[in-house]
């Protein structure tokens, strides 16, 4: 019996007690691999179909085989899409951190669990207005600010660099970036001081950079978040410097953008992170000043409600999720966030400060990666 069914059969046994931890195991089934008649039955699974994150998985898996049915990958596959390793990886964040000396741009390894940071490779010019991020937890790609330019990190390399990769078609700063499957899509952002409504993906398996539909207004400083396999654009400014409220999604099937309920502030640079199902906007500038404030996105109900506030104000903060978690780190103009990260966790609406074991630096954001090979264990 395929390891899916037995997954499923096992959930089905106590539903009520076993149904909460399906996301966990669901995580370490490898779906790509499923013959395409066992995924058919997994993408009509209605405890998949009922639960956000092993949506997720399937469309993963889905997207996997069409493009396999099309033309081989040029990245290497993941831990997914190959056969099972023991032990699994552990997670880490990299962070990126703002210099005054060469390289503009460094980076460090961050374990949470240990409070622990070292050294990770740098970037030769200033990525401060770059949007960031990850294909799965393996490739890391920092995209725009003030060029058409995209570099590439492989984590998993024992000796890893920067890579220039195809530049965009459009040069972006302060761009919003999303990741569906095994594309990165470059949303909005501003060109020479001009507002963008105008998004590009980059498809691994050609390299190369495609115009989509645009966005109904011009966002500068969105941001971008990924639910139920849409991809958010959450608040930002317009050309008029007018700040935004309003939030929209694509749908890569549809090739359409579509508006949902506006946010109960207008936030642009507001941080935005998705944990169970579930899209947080955390802190950004209302045109008036800047904020602490989070809320929260359920699709379910589609609406926005307000959850704790951070403790302190944050504008363009990384955000990541890990372990149940968010993360919130970085931002600009308040040095107190130099040094610390802010978690929240959702069963008790509550955060949490964290100083990190180094002080002294100005984060701008971070992402989630399998730990490095040479990282302190």
């Amino acid at each position: 019996m395929p390891v899916f069914d037995c997954v499923i059969k096992w959930v089905r046994h106590d539903l009520d007690q076993r149904k909460n931890v399906l996301p966990q195991l669901m995580e370490h089934v490898r779906l790509p691999l499923l013959k395409p008649d066992i995924l058919d039955n997994a993408v009509e699974e209605p405890l998949l179909n009922n639960c956000p994150k092993c949506r997720d998985y399937v469309f993963e898996a889905m997207h996997f085989h069409l493009k396999k049915s099309v033309q081989q990958f040029t990245m290497p596959k993941t831990i997914s899409c190959t056969s099972r390793q023991f032990g699994g990886s552990q997670r880490v964040i990299l962070m990126f951190i703002r210099s005054d000396t060469f390289p503009k741009c460094y980076t460090e390894w961050y374990d949470p669990v240990t409070n622990l940071r070292e050294n990770a490779p740098g970037i030769n010019d200033c990525r401060r207005s770059a949007g960031l991020g990850v294909i799965r937890y393996k490739f890391v790609f920092s995209v725009g600010g003030i060029s058409k330019s995209v570099f590439m990190l492989d984590v998993s390399l024992k000796s890893p660099s920067w890579v220039p990769m195809a530049n965009m078609l459009v040069s972006r700063d302060w761009l919003g970036v999303g990741v569906l499957g095994d594309s990165i899509y470059a949303v909005g952002g501003s060109d020479d001081n001009s507002g963008l409504d105008s998004v590009e993906v980059f498809d691994v398996s050609i390299q190369k950079w495609q115009m989509v539909s645009s966005m109904s207004i011009k966002r500068i400083t969105v941001g971008v978040g990924v639910l139920n396999y849409h991809l958010y654009a959450v608040g930002g400014y317009n050309s008029s410097e007018n700040s935004l409220k309003s939030v929209e999604y694509y749908d890569p099937t549809l090739d359409a953008w579509t508006a949902v309920a506006d946010m109960s502030v207008c936030r642009q640079g507001a941080g935005v992170g998705v944990l169970d199902g579930l899209m947080y906007a955390i802190g950004g500038y209302n045109g008036y000043e800047f904020l602490k404030s989070v809320e929260v996105y359920r699709p379910s109900d589609g609406v926005w409600s307000s959850v704790a506030d951070m403790e302190i104000c944050r504008f363009r903060p990384g955000v990541v999720a890990l372990n149940g978690l968010l993360y919130v780190m970085g931002g600009r103009f308040d040095k107190s966030m130099n040094d610390n990260v802010e978690i929240y966790n959702p069963n008790t609406n509550t955060w949490t400060m964290e100083r990190l074991s180094r002080n002294g630096v100005r984060i701008y954001g971070g992402v989630v990666v399998n730990r490095p090979p040479n990282f302190i264990n």
